[in-house]
């Protein structure tokens, strides 16, 4: 693998690190804490609260995979490439590596992003409004955005099922069976294609 290619995705790589960081392994202890009473019911506020960092928690997981993926890569490279040889095999992976790791990051800050304004959303009272924009924005049936809403998906999980569905050409359907199987976001919007600015992209001008 070239130099050039290595300097050109370190930001990248350091970024994915931090935001893997961040979103797996200092919200685990926060919620794991021991109470010495047994917890009241939450307000629903709370709930959905907790569903989405369950979420980001995936995300998380997903992007510690990939980063130690990256990080056996790292090690290989170091153990078996000489300076100013060209290794084909060890150049593809590592771009493969460096477009999923991309792609990962795109995915968690989207997510974040879109779960801070759902709180909002819901404590305003305005999930009809975004249930209408999403129907307008994604040229979406209203039958089917209502159907995730029962299936207990957030209105953020949504909008980003619709986005990495719109990236990547495919069926909301496929992306939301993909989900529904188990997968986590990243993971599907890397199996299906999509490449980093892509779910951006998407999702420019979803609130005007």
């Amino acid at each position: 693998m070239s130099v050039r290619v290595y300097l050109r995705t370190a930001g990248g790589f350091l970024l994915a690190l931090l935001v893997g960081f961040l979103l797996g392994s200092s919200i685990q202890p926060l919620r794991s804490q021991p109470s010495a009473q047994p917890p009241a019911a939450p307000p629903a506020s709370d709930v959905l609260v907790e569903r989405l960092v369950r979420e980001a928690d995936e995300t998380g997981r997903q992007m510690r995979t990939d980063v130690a993926a990256l990080t056996e890569l790292m090690k290989r490279v170091i153990r078996e490439v000489e300076f100013g040889g060209w290794y084909p095999e060890l150049n593809d992976q590592g771009r493969l590596l460096g477009e999923r790791i991309g792609v990962d990051v795109e995915v968690a800050v989207a997510q974040t992003l879109l779960a801070v304004a759902e709180k909002s959303v819901v404590r305003n009272g305005q999930e009809e409004w975004v249930v209408g924009r999403i129907v307008d924005f994604f040229q979406a049936s209203r039958a089917d955005v209502l159907r995730y809403r029962e299936k207990g998906y957030p209105l953020s999980s949504i909008i980003l099922g619709y986005a990495i569905a719109k990236a990547a050409k495919a069926s909301p359907e496929q992306v939301f069976e993909m989900r529904e199987m188990g997968q986590s976001w990243p993971a599907i919007a890397v199996a299906l294609g999509v490449k980093p600015q892509e779910l951006g992209k998407a999702l420019q001008g979803m609130f005007p």
